[in-house]
Parts: C-alpha cells; sequence; structure tokens
C-alpha cells in the first residue's frame, strides 16, 4: 500500500467515525437518556475543544516523537472516549469521555494535512487532497448511512437508548483497525528530526501575515459553523420527528454532494482560480442553509443539505492547501494545529449558545446568526486572499 493510500484510509475510518457516527448521533443518545438540548451543546462543545487540544498536543508531540507515535496514541484515546459515552450515563462522565474522544481524534485530524503535503509533489498535490476529501466523504456518507440502519435494527431487538451504545462499540474496534495503515507509515526524517528548532518561536510566524489573516476567516466560519451543524440531527430528529433511519439517510447524503464536489474541485478550481471558488461556493451555499432553516417537505431538505453541503465544503482542500501555504515548511505541523484550534473553540464556543437558543428561543434563530457570520468570513477570505502563492517545500524538493 503506498504512503499516500496508508494516510488517506486513516483519515477515512477516523473521520468517517466522528463526523458520520460520533457527531450524527451523539445529541440523540443524550436526548434519549433524557437531557435537553443545553446538555448536548455542552457535550460537543466540550468535544470539539478537546480537538483543538489534542491538535495542539499533536503539533508539539509530532515535533519530538513523529506523526506515527502521536496518531497511535489518538486512535487509543478515540477507542476509550466513545467507549465511556457510549455506556455512562452521568452528564460529568459523558462530557468527560467526549472530550477524550475529542483529544484523540485531534491528533490524526491535524495530522493528515501536514502528511499529506509531505508525501506528494506540487504537481499533483491538488488531486491528492481532493482524492483524500472524496475518499473522507464516502467513508462519512457510509457510516451515516450505516450507523442508521444499524441503530434501527438494534431498535427492534433492544430497548431503543441501547440501540446506539452498541453502534458505537463497533465502532471502537473499527477505529483500532487503523493500526493496520499505520504500521506502514514511515515517518520523513525531515519531520522527525527538529531538535534543532524552537517550538514555541513557531507561534510567531503563524500568529502574524497571511497566517494570522486565515485564522481570522476560519474562526469567523468556525463560529457560525458551530451554531448549526452539529444540531442537524437533534434538529431533524425532535424538531422535524424524522426517525434514526432517515437522520442518518439525509446526514449521509448531504456528505455524497462532498463526493461530487470532491471530484470536480481540481477542475473548478482552474476555471476560477482557488480563491475565487472558495468565495463563490460560501456564497452559493447560503441560500439553501436558510431553507433548512424552513423546510418545504422532507424531499427538499433532502436536496437543500445535499447542495449546502456540496457548496460550503467542496473546497475544503483548496482551503486546507491554502491555509499550509502561509508559513513555512517546518511550521506547517503547527498551522495545522492552530487552524483547528481556532475552529474547534470558537465552534464548541457556538454549540453552547446555539444549545441555549435552541432550548429557549428557536430551532431557526441559531441559523441567522450564521448566515451573517459565513458573510463576513467570506469577505474577510476575498479580501486577503486574491492572488495565488507557490506551494514551499514537500516530496519534489
Amino acid at each position: 500500500m503506498k504512503q499516500i493510500d496508508r494516510i488517506i484510509l486513516i483519515n477515512v475510518i477516523t473521520t468517517a467515525i466522528v463526523s458520520g457516527v460520533f457527531n450524527v448521533f451523539t445529541g440523540i443518545h443524550v436526548k434519549n437518556l433524557g437531557f435537553g438540548e443545553g446538555i448536548v451543546g455542552q457535550v460537543l462543545s466540550i468535544g470539539s475543544v478537546s480537538i483543538a487540544l489534542g491538535s495542539m498536543l499533536n503539533a508539539y508531540l509530532s515535533s519530538r516523537i513523529g506523526f506515527k507515535k502521536t496518531i497511535s496514541l489518538g486512535l487509543i484515546l478515540m477507542s476509550i472516549g466513545i467507549l465511556g459515552v457510549s455506556f455512562l450515563t452521568s452528564p460529568f462522565l459523558i462530557k468527560l469521555f467526549s472530550g477524550l474522544m475529542g483529544v484523540g481524534y485531534g491528533f490524526p485530524f491535524s495530522s493528515i494535512g501536514v502528511l499529506l503535503i509531505e508525501n506528494s509533489s506540487e504537481k499533483e498535490r491538488v488531486k491528492v487532497f481532493s482524492k483524500n476529501f472524496v475518499s473522507q466523504s464516502l467513508g462519512t456518507v457510509c457510516a451515516s448511512y450505516g450507523a442508521g440502519r444499524l441503530i434501527k435494527t438494534f431498535g427492534k431487538i433492544f430497548a431503543a437508548e441501547k440501540s446506539i451504545p452498541l453502534v458505537y462499540l463497533f465502532c471502537a474496534f473499527l477505529i483500532l483497525f487503523s493500526f493496520y495503515p499505520l504500521n506502514g507509515l514511515k515517518d520523513r526524517e525531515i519531520i522527525k528530526d527538529k531538535k534543532n528548532k524552537d517550538f514555541f518561536r513557531g507561534f510567531k510566524e503563524v500568529m502574524s501575515g497571511q497566517a494570522l489573516k486565515f485564522v481570522i476567516y476560519n474562526t469567523i466560519i468556525g463560529f457560525g459553523a458551530g451554531l448549526v451543524i452539529p444540531f442537524f440531527s437533534v434538529y431533524l430528529k425532535f424538531s422535524l420527528n424524522i426517525d434514526n433511519e432517515k437522520v442518518g439517510v439525509i446526514m449521509g447524503l448531504s456528505q455524497l454532494g462532498l463526493v461530487i464536489g470532491g471530484l470536480l474541485v481540481p477542475y473548478i478550481s482552474k476555471v476560477l482560480g482557488r480563491e475565487n471558488t472558495v468565495v463563490i461556493c460560501q456564497l452559493l451555499s447560503i441560500p439553501f442553509l436558510i431553507s433548512i432553516a424552513f423546510p418545504q417537505g422532507i424531499f427538499i431538505l433532502g436536496i437543500s443539505f445535499l447542495l449546502r453541503s456540496t457548496l460550503m465544503n467542496l473546497n475544503q482542500p483548496l482551503i486546507q492547501n491554502i491555509s499550509l501555504e502561509t508559513v513555512d515548511y517546518e511550521n506547517r505541523a503547527l498551522m495545522s494545529s492552530i487552524v483547528s484550534m481556532s475552529s474547534n473553540v470558537t465552534r464548541a464556543i457556538s454549540m453552547i449558545i446555539a444549545g441555549y437558543l435552541m432550548e429557549n428561543v428557536s430551532y431557526n434563530f441559531p441559523y441567522y446568526i450564521t448566515v451573517v457570520l459565513y458573510l463576513i468570513g467570506t469577505t474577510v477570505f476575498y479580501k486577503n486572499f486574491k492572488v495565488e502563492k507557490p506551494l514551499r517545500g514537500g516530496a519534489d524538493e
């Protein structure tokens, strides 16, 4: 198995579990235990903050012991975390193990982009990132749909509140399967040999210039996303009274659009340019976000999920690429971690706010705020990233 394929497989397994299963059904699981949206928001918020913490720990540890060992630690923490969320009923313990799950996920999450860049040449890089994105999206689709089907099947045999924990148990074993591709992964010497580099000095570069501008943009978008995206499944289940299987189908459908978008993005970006592709797609996604807040039936709702998700996220390979270009070669792991932190910390704050608003105002209100933040974030990106810059570093240097 090639190095790129190993990296992508690790990403597919971990992302599918987190995005396709954990993020979709944890809110429903917590609600099934008898807790309100406020607790749901806190659980998801802690998970998001913990991803940021894990990403920062990964930036430090990977510079000392390599990506392979840090990802191994992350996989173990993910498995323990999802098991704790599955079978514990105390809100405090659920939050604790959700945090553990997030820390574990932060390790592979912030490593994948750096590993892809270091193991690809400049000419093939957009295609490599697109391949990873498509594979990740397909994995999330299958995980979301498959989990929905399993939950429905288990619900016929066991009590409804036990069906999601049983699926999480299966996911814990699947996470450990990632050790198979990880065992064959090789850390490049230049990644491991950083004794002569000051880790903390890298913050100066990351928190200045174009890198800082990207972090600001990412923070705004992350805050807006945290107001609605983590609650999509709860919104579908408890506001629109859609059953678990259909929730899985709709959430999976939203990811299916990413597969199509991921396949098209190398060609679209050639025509429009990377930066213009990001701006245009984010703006076009907003009407469909508004449509979700005012659903016109399950068919239109599904189409809105598909198109919103496609347009807002098909540019992720481009955004990931652009962010890592804003810093020098040796600071890419740190930049990846700070981007993750800026997004996840702000999402965590907005999740708590969204949980309160949905429980005390309405399910629709956070959508209005998200629309405004998406417009502001897109404007910030457009003003600061009009000119493409050449890639630096990588496998061809």
